[in-house]
C-alpha cells in the first residue's frame, strides 16, 4: 500500500462511486455530493493533505476534487488512488543526433553521440 504525503501526485484507480469505501455509518450514497465531478480513471491529481486512518489506509484531500456528505467536506479514501512514481512510469528512449546538413559524415573512428531522454507516458 502506498504511503501518501502532502504534495504527492496520485492517479485515480477506483472510480466506482456506487458506495463509499469509508464514510459515515448508516449513510447512503445519495447523501454524498461531488461538486467538482467524479474522479476520472487514469487522471493525475495533487494531494494537498493526507491523514492516517484506523484501518491503515489514509484520508486524502485532493486539490480540485471535493466530496461532501450532507454539505460537510470529507476526505477521499486512499484506496481509490495510487501514487504516481515518475521514475517507474517513465520510459527511456534513446535516439541519435542527426548530422547537420552539408556536413560530411565521418566514418571509422568517430562515434555518434547519444543521450537518454525520459518520456512520460
Amino acid at each position: 500500500m502506498d504511503i501518501f504525503k502532502s504534495g504527492d501526485r496520485v492517479v485515480a484507480i477506483n472510480t466506482d462511486l456506487r458506495w463509499p469505501i469509508r464514510g459515515v455509518k448508516n449513510s447512503h450514497i445519495e447523501n454524498y455530493d461531488f461538486p467538482d465531478g467524479a474522479p476520472q480513471k487514469g487522471q493525475v491529481y495533487h494531494v494537498s493533505d493526507a491523514r492516517p486512518l484506523s484501518d491503515g489506509s489514509q484520508a486524502l484531500i485532493i486539490t480540485g476534487l471535493r466530496v461532501t456528505h450532507l454539505g460537510d467536506e470529507m476526505p477521499w479514501n486512499s484506496t481509490r488512488f495510487r501514487k504516481v512514481d515518475l521514475k517507474r512510469d517513465c520510459k527511456e528512449k534513446k535516439w541519435r543526433h542527426e548530422q547537420p546538413k552539408g556536413m560530411p559524415i565521418k566514418t571509422g573512428l568517430a562515434k555518434q553521440s547519444r543521450r537518454t531522454v525520459r518520456v512520460i507516458g
